[in-house]
């Protein structure tokens, strides 16, 4: 291919496609082509970027470039892109030794208008233009007023604040840090708020046009696209204009430790709770290289076989010796040496030596004595059927994991790209050398006689936040003292000019020079998704798909009539089902089997809402599994059902204090739809439901539970023993199957031989939901805030709410929350039930958050788009609804739409309200949020 030299090609069967690696001759780019049948196009530009301090210069230009460039000098390409094309992904990354720009679309005209657009703001960005970029995105000295106290502002100043508020993600960064002090991996890629305010714009502005240079470069083409046509055009439009440039960028490895090395930090805990059992312990070792991908897959198997599997034997000599509530167990091998970590989650200080013996001595035992081979090959054929089923999640392309998995090799050895894609030979070589020792000399040779290893622990304190705050107010307090008046009020005309820069829309001109899409290009239909309803003993959804011969069954019972307490307590039941032991099998056996014999069997309770405003919740049982073993699955699923011992009471309380940590854990990282679904719980049941099963209601409920079991334990075993006769029927079962028809037939008869073991009718009282305004604040010890505000309108759903929703989530609530507000991130939720929600993500603000909710109402009434502007809020809307799916999701899906009654006509005729919508329509929808936010229910989780 002319201007570029061929390094290798191969056809790689696991992901079926032919992966070519070339070199770009003038600039010596390296571009890397998977060629396939995904319609789902992906393209990503990544560039090899090892931090140099903790100042987040890595993260902070990852957000810099996007907001516009040479070519498309709009303030935020990236959100018009947002608004107004058919993405199926769009987003960017930054890792602790590389920043990747990933975006996806099945529309091959949209496909290149990405390209384009990503590949100018990465070469071209207005960074150079406007230092204001810089200081919205990274960080500024923020002063508007001179008797005012100065503060720090910015993007991800306020994301990392709140990521440095969750302890066990300081605990995981901290120990990559301690395991390569003198390499990149010893710096926070992301940014440490107190390095943060170090970062100079001329070093901000150095370190790209270094690193953002083709030389540095790794691109990928993935999907069904004209390759040749697409580097062409790369050579033509962007990387003939550069030299090649030689400097090294390669990442130095860490020598090994002479001995292992002990550090701590400390995180802040509420006054109010107590400093017992809120200590983090952890044993940390680095491993040499990520280039060998033998030792990579199998020491995730390990891993898994030590500590995650239920009642793994690593991880159960550690809960039985009372060390902590949960142990966790991390393997990072995306860097150049990986790294294993055992962490134990609400410890105390004092157990420090005695984890770190345990753990050793344990691991000498099963070195010596040999893991249970039995567990081993179930992992294996576990790991083995995962990588031919392919599964990828609606909101990451298969095309981007793909790319990934490439880079965590090809940026390392430009000479190994296809390292981490080639896993079916491996495993087929581990099933002979685990008979030879493989697995038992991975613990001896890299863990136990590794003395490259750290121990880090997490101590919590009643007063370091107290004590930051107030070493943060000095520095500030000095910094100000320092200036003079004319310093002081050059800082508030630099604050005032930002925000004058922040307020200023793109003009027309500027908006213009984006590629566009026209109606044309879209589909006026949208996709039909398979599934018909069979009627007889039980209902049955079958969706007919081809799925390479796997079947894709879920078993689901209504429960739309139990209360909200009973809810709590069966998202439990689903927690523990297959967790504990029955009166056949140990839990462990019952995780073997099932790795060994299926593609695993999931419990789950889901909450929807159907056409006619009901909130229906169903307790599901899924799997998957080739022929082979549906009669296994099916009697597994039976044995967990109706003989499951919840009367162990030891391996009970393990898994509630598990649970309780998982769900501690979660809320910094997903606080805002906590919040959203906890202040719309006030006045809505789907709301209420969703809080009860994944919200702060049942995590209260599970800490109450752990806190008082001893005196609760015989109530708790008796209701779960007693859910399993009552929800468990013949009258609310229904069978979903994603599959082909004659496997579909096949699976029904041990379906129908499951559905006689159950009762057919138990009477249970119904439920009336009953609301309750709380508004709350929810205090935690995070530094920023999840602002959430939520209310009802009565009028019916119409689709043109759906393009409101984009103009309000991208325009209104991104300008005044994140570019203005300086919050990480703010959504906006429309149910077709007539909810209204907002909520802000890493937010510095609560009452001018709230504030600006309020003030939507005017923001619609005075919307005034012009007609392009109200085509690409169409095709934006119309892009969100088209969510790229693996085809048991698409079973799925339509199943769960023929429950909830939206038909195929209803789905039409949303999307010809969305193409239709005017902005008149738009407008007179303000009457509807003037009716929801009237309510005033809200919810701040906080400090």
């Amino acid at each position: 291919m002319k201007n570029y030299k061929k390094i290798n090609s191969k056809f790689i069967e696991e992901i079926q496609s032919e992966v070519t690696v070339y070199q770009h001759l003038k600039t010596g780019a390296r571009v890397c082509t998977i060629e396939n049948d995904d319609h789902n196009k992906v393209f990503s530009i990544a560039f090899r970027t090892p931090p140099i301090d903790s100042t987040g210069l890595t993260h902070i230009l990852e957000h810099s470039v996007l907001c516009g460039s040479k070519n498309y000098p709009v303030k935020d390409p990236f959100v018009e892109l947002l608004k107004s094309s058919l993405n199926t992904f769009l987003n960017a990354f930054t890792f602790p030794d590389k920043t990747m720009y990933p975006c996806a679309s099945q529309n091959e005209k949209d496909f290149k208008n990405l390209m384009s657009v990503y590949m100018d703001a990465v070469f071209y960005p207005r960074i150079y233009q406007f230092e204001e970029i810089f200081m919205q995105e990274g960080w500024h000295y923020h002063l508007l007023n001179k008797e005012d106290e100065i503060t720090y502002n910015g993007v991800v100043y306020n994301e990392m604040k709140g990521a440095f508020s969750n302890p066990q993600d300081v605990l995981t960064r901290t120990i990559m840090h301690s395991l390569y002090p003198n390499t990149a991996y010893g710096y926070e890629s992301g940014g440490d708020p107190k390095f943060i305010p170090n970062l100079t714009y001329d070093s901000f502005l150095n370190f790209h046009s270094k690193f953002y240079h083709p030389s540095n470069s790794f691109i990928f083409i993935y999907g069904n696209c004209d390759m040749e046509e697409r580097m062409q055009w790369l050579d033509e439009t962007y990387l003939k204009d550069f030299d090649k440039i030689d400097f090294n960028t390669t990442i130095p490895y860490q020598s090994p430790f002479e001995a292992p090395r002990y550090e701590q930090e400390y995180y802040p805990l509420a006054k109010e709770e107590s400093l017992e059992h809120k200590t983090f312990l952890s044993y940390n070792v680095a491993f040499p290289t990520t280039l060998d991908s033998k030792l990579m897959v199998a020491t995730s198997l390990l891993v898994n076989a030590l500590l995650n599997n239920p009642g793994a034997p690593l991880k159960q000599a550690l809960i039985d010796a009372s060390l902590g509530q949960d142990i966790q167990a991390m393997f990072e091998d995306g860097i150049l040496q990986p790294l294993f970590s055992i962490m134990v989650i609400n410890s105390d200080e004092s157990k420090e030596e005695q984890f770190i013996t345990l753990v050793e001595e344990k691991l000498q035992a099963l070195a010596q004595n040999g893991l249970d081979h039995d567990t081993l090959m179930s992992l294996i054929n576990f790991a083995e059927f995962k990588t031919r089923e392919a599964k990828f999640s609606p909101y990451m392309p298969k095309g981007i994991e793909i790319q990934m998995d490439c880079l965590s090799s090809w940026l390392y050895s430009e000479e190994q790209p296809f390292n981490k894609l080639e896993k079916l030979q491996i495993f087929e070589e581990l099933k002979e050398d685990m008979k030879h020792g493989y697995f038992e000399q991975i613990i001896e040779k890299y863990i136990l006689n590794n003395h490259h290893k750290t121990f880090v622990k997490m101590v919590p304190s009643y007063t370091i936040a107290e004590e930051k705050e107030k070493e943060l107010t000095k520095k500030l307090t000095e910094y100000k003292n320092s200036l003079s008046s004319e310093e002081v009020l050059t800082l508030i005309e630099k604050n005032q000019r930002l925000q004058e820069y922040q307020a200023a829309e793109s003009t027309k001109e500027e908006v213009a020079t984006l590629p566009k899409l026209q109606l044309e290009d879209i589909s006026p239909l949208p996709e039909k998704l398979n599934c018909e309803k069979i009627e007889g003993l039980y209902p049955s959804l079958f969706s007919d798909y081809f799925t390479n011969g796997i079947s894709y069954v879920k078993y689901s019972f209504d429960i739309s009539h139990c209360s909200l307490r009973s809810l709590s307590y069966i998202k439990l039941l689903a927690d523990l089902l297959g967790k504990l032991s029955t009166s056949h099998h140990s839990f462990q056996e019952i995780n073997r089997l099932i790795q060994q014999n299926t593609g695993g069997i999931q419990m789950s309770v889901t909450p929807m809402m159907t056409q006619q405003k009901e909130c229906k919740t169903y307790f599901n049982i899924g799997y998957s599994s080739l022929n082979d073993n549906i009669k296994f699955a099916s009697e597994m699923i039976q044995e967990i059902l109706f003989s499951t011992q919840f009367n162990d009471e030891k391996r009970l309380f393990e898994r509630i204090c598990e649970l309780k940590a998982d769900q501690e854990m979660g809320i910094s990282q997903r606080g805002h739809v906590v919040s959203l679904f906890r202040s719309a719980s006030y006045f809505d049941e789907y709301c209420a439901t969703m809080d009860a099963l994944t919200g702060i209601s049942y995590l209260d409920f599970i800490s109450n539970l752990c806190k008082n079991f001893q005196e609760q334990k015989e109530e708790i075993i008796k209701t779960l023993t007693q859910m399993c006769v009552q929800l468990f029927t013949q009258e609310n079962f229904i069978f979903r199957y994603t599959g082909k028809k004659e496997d579909f037939i096949f699976t029904k008869n041990f379906v129908d031989a499951f559905a006689q073991h159950l009762t057919k009718h138990y009477q249970q009282p119904m439920f009336t939901f009953e609301p309750r305004i709380l508004n709350e604040g929810i205090k935690t010890q995070f530094d920023v805030n999840f602002v959430a505000r939520s209310g009802r309108f009565k009028d019916s759903y119409h689709g043109g709410l759906a393009v409101l929703k984009n103009a309000l989530g991208l325009d209104y609530l991104w300008t005044q929350l994140r570019v203005q507000g300086g919050a990480y991130g703010a959504m906006i939720e429309i149910l077709p039930s007539g909810i209204i929600g907002f909520t802000s993500y890493r937010d510095p603000n609560i009452s001018r958050t709230n504030q600006v909710y309020d003030d939507v109402i005017q923001y619609i009434e005075q919307f005034n788009p012009s007609d392009e502007d109200l085509l690409k809020y169409k095709i934006g809307t119309i892009g969100s609804l088209e969510n790229v799916l693996h085809v048991s999701m698409k079973g799925s899906i339509a199943q769960d739409r023929l429950l909830q009654g939206w038909t195929y006509e209803l789905q039409k005729k949303e999307r010809e309200q969305v193409l239709h919508a005017t902005k008149e329509e738009l407008i007179s929808f303000s009457k509807l949020f003037k009716e929801a936010l009237s309510q005033t229910n809200l919810c701040v989780i906080g400090n």
